[in-house]
C-alpha cells in the first residue's frame, strides 16, 4: 500500500515513538484504568482494516499511538477512534486540539510530517450521531451496535466527499516553533504527556495516600535561561531526555525538556505548563531517597497535590 506520508524529506526525518510511548505506558497508574476501559488500544490487524478501508498506510507516529495510547487520548477527547478516520477532501484527520475542537491532521500528497488544523465541513451536523452511536456501543459492549455505527459514519463521509469541491473549513497548516506545534511525531508525544498530566491533575484528590505521583512547587516568578539550565545540568545525573530525539521534546529555546525518565526507568519527570512546575511520577511509591535527590537537584520541594 502506499504510505500517506513518507518517512524523510526536506530535511525533516519523522521518527517512530514507539519507545516513547512504551516508557510512558509503563506510568499510567492502574487507578486510572477503571476510567481509560471504555475505549482500548488496537491492533496491527485492526490498524491494518482501517489503511485497507484508506487506502494507504497510516504515518509510523499515529499507527504508534493506535497501538499503545489510544484508551487515553480517546478518552481525553484527543484522538478520533480509528473506526473513525475519514477523508475530508484531501485532509485525514487524528487529533481534537485541546480547548478548540478543531480537527488536527495530515495532507494527502505531503511527505514531512506537517500538520494542517481545520473545521470539519458537516452542514447537516449528522456525523455527532454516528460518533455517538459509537461511543453507547462502546459503553454497551455491543460489537455489533459498534459496526453498524462505524459503517454509517464512513457511508455518510463517502456520500459527503462525493462533490470534487468539498473540502475542510477555516484549513491552515501549523507552523509554530517549535516541532511539538506542528510535526505529528512530537505533537502525538505532546498530547500523551498533556492527558497524563491532566488524569492526574484531576484525580489527585481522590488518591491523597498514593505517592506515586508528586508535583513541584512552582518555580520562582523571576528567573533567568541560566536558572533552568542549572536544573537541566543537574538532573542529567539521574534522569535523561524521554526521546533519544531531542527534538522531539525540545521547547524551543528553553533548556528543560518536556519529559525526563530516570536511568532505572523507575519514574518520570514531566515539565507543566505555565506557571511552570514539575510531575513526578514513579511506579511504586516514591522512596525517601529518590525523592530528597530529586528536591536537591531541582531545587523544589515535592508534594501531593499543587
Amino acid at each position: 500500500m502506499k504510505n500517506l506520508i513518507g518517512l524523510c524529506t526536506g530535511g525533516i526525518i519523522m521518527d517512530s515513538i514507539e519507545k516513547e510511548l512504551k516508557i510512558l505506558r509503563q506510568f499510567i497508574h492502574p487507578k486510572h484504568m477503571d476510567g481509560l476501559k471504555k475505549w482500548k488500544c488496537y491492533s496491527e490487524d485492526e490498524i491494518f482494516a482501517a489503511e485497507k478501508r484508506l487506502h494507504g498506510k497510516l504515518p509510523f507516529p499515529i499507527r504508534d499511538i493506535y497501538l499503545y495510547m489510544a484508551d487515553l487520548l480517546i478518552t481525553s477527547g484527543y484522538l478520533r477512534p480509528l473506526e473513525l478516520l475519514h477523508w475530508e477532501g484531501k485532509y485525514l484527520g487524528f487529533f481534537l486540539s485541546p480547548g478548540e475542537g478543531d480537527i488536527i491532521g495530515i495532507k494527502k500528497g505531503k511527505t514531512s510530517g506537517d500538520l494542517y488544523m481545520w473545521e470539519e465541513n458537516d452542514p447537516e451536523e449528522t456525523a455527532w450521531e454516528y460518533e455517538d452511536e459509537l461511543v453507547s456501543a462502546y459503553e454497551e459492549g455491543d460489537e455489533d451496535g459498534k459496526r453498524r455505527a462505524a459503517a454509517a459514519y464512513q457511508n455518510y463521509w463517502k456520500k459527503r466527499n462525493l462533490p470534487l469541491l468539498h473540502a475542510p473549513l477555516n484549513i491552515h497548516k501549523l507552523e509554530r516553533e517549535p516541532r511539538f506545534n506542528h510535526v505529528l511525531d512530537a505533537y502525538g508525544l505532546f498530547l500523551v504527556l498533556h492527558a497524563i498530566r491532566e488524569w492526574e491533575e484531576m484525580t489527585w484528590r481522590e488518591h491523597a495516600d498514593d505517592l506515586t505521583c508528586l508535583f513541584s512547587e512552582f518555580f520562582p516568578g523571576e528567573f533567568s535561561m541560566e536558572y533552568f539550565q542549572k536544573i537541566a545540568d543537574r538532573i542529567k545525573d539521574d534522569f535523561k531526555p524521554l526521546s533519544d530525539h531531542p527534538e522531539l521534546t525540545c521547547l524551543g529555546d528553553f533548556p528543560l525538556k518536556m519529559a525526563y525518565v530516570h536511568k532505572d526507568q523507575e519514574a518520570l519527570l514531566v515539565l507543566g505548563p505555565e506557571p511552570v512546575c514539575f510531575m513526578l511520577l514513579t511506579k511504586a511509591t516514591a522512596g525517601d531517597d529518590l525523592l530528597e535527590k530529586v528536591q536537591e537537584q531541582t531545587g523544589l520541594a515535592f508534594h501531593v497535590g499543587f
